[in-house]
């Protein structure tokens, strides 16, 4: 019902005016992710339905483990923790939760009519154009630090007492839970004695967190206070 009536809105106000309202790109992407969670869910009922005729039909022992059966149908017999990180299922189980996600997002809708919500959520909009500001900033440091510690850590991979800084990912990971607190200062120690790495990487680790926690965030919190205030 709500992807019939998506439709008719595209068709009677015409694509280009549907795309300008944010919440019909929530609409449309929310619709979109649950459509293809369900197509994924049914792959994956359809795939099990024919490994099950296969045994169905072939397979005479009611104890699986004493029949050699073919890849294709032997796969629906393992437990999860043996499924293929592509498995259909395990992609719908995802998508599921972030559609689940934004659903709830549709509460938004009606908040404008509460004297107290309204005037919260519309200052909320208005002051996201400010934080797109903000990151522009907070990504071009966060990148020079994430290459620099990347180029002066990558030939240690294995040589430390965690992976951080080792890999890219790695170095994304450990930076952006440092914003929270969540990462630890044995990022930078080495386990051999390259101590003028090691030293580096603690000064590089320490300008990092004061510019990113105690400059960049609260100049953002700032950004949005004023803001609010010229809003409200």
């Amino acid at each position: 019902g709500m992807i019939w009536s998506e439709c008719k809105e595209i068709w009677e106000e015409g694509p280009r005016e549907y795309v300008v309202h944010l919440w019909n790109l929530l609409d449309f992407g929310m619709l979109s992710i649950f459509v293809a969670s369900f197509t994924a869910r049914f792959m994956a009922f359809l795939k099990a339905s024919e490994a099950q005729e296969y045994v169905d039909q072939y397979v005479q022992d009611d104890d699986l483990n004493n029949v050699t059966l073919p890849p294709e149908v032997a796969y629906f017999t393992y437990a999860r923790n043996k499924w293929l990180p592509s498995d259909p299922q395990i992609i719908s189980e995802g998508l599921y939760a972030i559609a689940v996600v934004l659903s709830f997002s549709r509460i938004a809708y009606i908040l404008p009519a509460n004297e107290s919500f309204g005037p919260l959520q519309i200052s909320l909009g208005r002051t996201v154009k400010d934080i797109f500001k903000f990151m522009v900033i907070f990504i071009m440091v966060f990148l020079a630090f994430m290459i620099g510690m990347f180029n002066l850590y990558s030939y240690y991979l294995g040589a430390k007492y965690n992976p951080a800084f080792t890999t890219v990912e790695e170095s994304f990971k450990t930076l952006f839970w440092s914003i929270f607190g969540l990462s630890e200062v044995i990022s930078v120690v080495l386990k051999y004695d390259h101590k003028f790495i090691e030293n580096i990487g603690y000064v590089l680790y320490g300008v990092y967190n004061v510019t990113m926690v105690v400059v960049l965030l609260n100049m953002l919190i700032a950004m949005i206070n004023n803001s609010y205030q010229e809003i409200e």
